[in-house]
């Protein structure tokens, strides 16, 4: 891999920060905060290896902090078993696909995610309309979380669709998560896309996405929250389109 200025570094520390800040706060949102930016110094294929460890780390926290694992499992577990079968497709097409068509797709599950989520449009999934919606949600999650770690954004709009309480939603997130995790190591691993040579950069990005996740989880019940949800989402608009543009052109 190739060294880093010391600018770059900065923005990194500042990126992982700030992405597990989000975390904390609202669940999510340190991969889609933290893998665009520091793909702009770094081939995305090692940011999505050094990234690894520190989603992994983050979401053993929250998936077993809540209290909520159990019954998450109880609900959503068909969701689960088809997103662990589209996460080798994601990986696949890593490996496979250039660089720019990356960044597109990346820039695209990072921008539509942000002005879904903006929108924010007042519905409900029907009872009878949660099982086939979970099972389509928990495809295209397991597609991209195999693809750049991003498998959020579609699992999150369901979430979103059935009106978890915050705390329920922010435990069962950490737990796809997690799911989604442990089988796409094995699988990047045997690609040859997670080597040794990740593995101190990205136990070293622990910390400060750690500080940035207590930080975050401090100010959960003390802000305004929807007001931090905005302006959050309203940055990552402008990220994913810049990450579009670089793909283009």
């Amino acid at each position: 891999m190739p060294d880093l200025t010391t600018t770059a570094l900065v923005i990194a520390l500042v990126a992982l920060t700030f992405g597990g800040f989000s975390k904390g706060v609202l669940g999510v949102g340190l991969p889609m905060v933290a893998i665009p930016i520091l793909s702009t110094f770094l081939p995305i294929r090692d940011v999505v290896a050094i990234m690894y460890f520190p989603i992994l780390a983050t979401n053993i926290w929250q998936a077993f902090n809540g209290g909520y694992l159990m019954a998450t499992l109880r609900r959503f577990w068909p969701m689960l078993l088809v997103m662990m079968a589209t996460i080798a497709l994601g990986t696949l097409s890593l490996r496979s696909l250039d660089t720019n068509l990356i960044s597109i797709l990346l820039g695209l599950a990072v921008a539509l995610f942000a002005l879904s989520s903006l929108i924010n449009p007042q519905f409900r999934i029907a009872p009878r309309h949660e099982r086939p919606a979970s099972l389509l949600a928990g495809g295209i999650g397991g597609y991209f979380g195999g693809l750049a770690l991003i498998g959020g954004p579609p699992v999150i709009m369901l979430m979103v669709a059935l009106h978890l309480k915050k705390e329920e939603f922010i435990g069962a997130m950490g737990m796809f998560y997690l799911v989604m995790l442990i089988p796409t190591g094995f699988i990047l691993a045997g690609l040859g896309v997670l080597e040794t040579r990740h593995v101190m950069p990205g136990l070293a990005t622990i910390a400060p996405v750690m500080a940035g996740l207590a930080a975050g989880q401090w100010l959960r019940g003390r802000i305004d929250q929807d007001r931090f949800r905005k302006l959050l989402l309203g940055s990552m608009v402008l990220i994913g389109l810049n990450l579009i543009r670089r793909g283009l052109f």
